[in-house]
């Protein structure tokens, strides 16, 4: 008997406690030397302790934007365990896909945000390493319409053996009916994750991927390791791979995907904004429960969204967690893919007004009110071949859909 789809959304995957310690300085900061000093004590401002990874940053966040969602995860027997279920029964609720485990430790991540430079993480895996297909709530999926699947990087039962552990995971949520969605994460690349052949494996997830929602690093990473290599070993000062990716390369990233399987690419490009990239009606029409609103407005799209202005910076922890919810939320409700980026730029740029990956979060009805107030997005010129500037939407040689403003007509 086939379960009726009342749960819009599944998070599933990565979980751990974000411990994230304010630095009070004032003074300009050019490098962490300046402040990391052995011997040297720091005074810092107070620490904030949430839940964390992308089953709460992301799935924490689609549920308050108002979605019906249930969570998956696995945690130790352990007190930073204790401590993410207290947060979830203190905040969130009770969710029946967490399973705390006897003899394994619970993930944590120390999270460094130093004003002026690029933060960086102190990381645990801890229980994710050992998350199977056993520890799924099949239940949990077969009612859902879309599961959202994150940072299987940074769990390595997932990943090794060419990721047949994932890749059995999403081959039951595609039986299940359910739209798979996948969110990937970056490990260290001089660590066993990182001598992977994700190419490899992911020539296996992608095709039973119909959302991959990845950053521009992490998948240029994986799909052009020699070229990602060569433009971290020139960085200067203050820049990071991300500030040396070409817009073509960012668009051959979206073609390989697309190719690969994937129904829709869509890459978070931090201050750069967002790239998007879909394939045609047929593919799109396989979806699974959560569908396209209008198949002309999101089949052959190649988009890319600028950010919107901040209020002000305090950190990006978690936003990439943040616009990935606010595209889900609009897309299980229908909305057009303009749309659809919009609510992620909103959700990702009100994520960054905060420390933390979940304090920005006033609801869908908030962010509707801030973007249809005339909220501005950031300067931003593509000069690469093909590219023109169309409706607030830098515009791709290989688009061809309809606008929302057509469909409408």
């Amino acid at each position: 008997m086939v379960k009726e789809k009342d749960i819009e959304v599944v998070a599933a995957g990565h979980i751990c406690l974000d411990i994230i310690p304010e630095f009070t300085i004032k003074e300009k900061v050019n490098s962490v030397t300046d402040v990391l000093i052995p011997g040297k004590m720091i005074n810092m401002g107070k620490c904030v302790v949430v839940g964390g990874g992308p089953v709460t940053n992301a799935g924490v966040s689609i549920r308050r934007l108002g979605v019906k969602t249930e969570l998956i995860g696995k945690i130790g027997n352990d007190n930073f365990g204790e401590d993410v279920l207290r947060w979830y029964e203190e905040n969130e609720g009770h969710f029946t896909g967490i399973r705390m485990v006897e003899g394994e430790s619970t993930s944590y991540t120390i999270a460094i945000c130093i004003p002026g430079i690029d933060r960086f993480y102190l990381h645990h895996c801890g229980a994710n390493d050992t998350f199977g297909y056993d520890d799924m709530d099949f239940d949990l999926v077969e009612r859902a319409k879309l599961v959202l699947f994150g940072y299987p990087p940074w769990m390595r039962k997932l990943y090794e053996n060419k990721g047949t552990e994932l890749t059995r995971i999403l081959k039951k949520t595609k039986e299940l009916n359910a739209t798979t969605a996948l969110d990937l994460s970056l490990p260290d690349v001089d660590s066993y994750a990182g001598q992977q052949d994700w190419r490899a494996i992911l020539e296996d997830w992608v095709l039973l991927t119909d959302l991959m929602v990845p950053s521009a690093e992490e998948i240029f990473f994986f799909l052009y390791r020699d070229e990602f290599l060569k433009k971290r070993a020139n960085l200067g000062p203050g820049e990071s791979v991300l500030d040396h990716i070409t817009v073509k390369e960012i668009s051959n990233v979206g073609r390989d995907l697309i190719e690969m399987g994937t129904a829709v690419a869509m890459i978070k490009c931090g201050h750069r904004g967002l790239y998007i990239r879909t394939a045609d009606k047929n593919r799109l029409d396989k979806l699974g429960a959560a569908k396209c609103a209008n198949l002309d407005n999101w089949s052959n799209r190649e988009l890319w969204f600028p950010v919107y202005e901040e209020e002000k910076f305090v950190g990006a922890l978690g936003s990439g967690d943040s616009a990935i919810a606010g595209f889900i939320a609009a897309f299980v409700w229908g909305h057009t893919i303009e749309s659809c980026l919009r609510y992620a730029n909103a959700a990702g740029s009100m994520n960054v007004t905060v420390p933390d990956g979940l304090s920005w979060n006033k609801g869908f009805e908030d962010l509707t009110r801030r973007i249809e107030s005339g909220w501005k997005t950031k300067n931003m010129v593509i000069n690469e071949e093909g590219w023109k500037f169309e409706n607030g939407f830098w515009v791709g040689p290989n688009n061809s859909g309809v606008w929302e403003s057509e469909i409408k007509k």
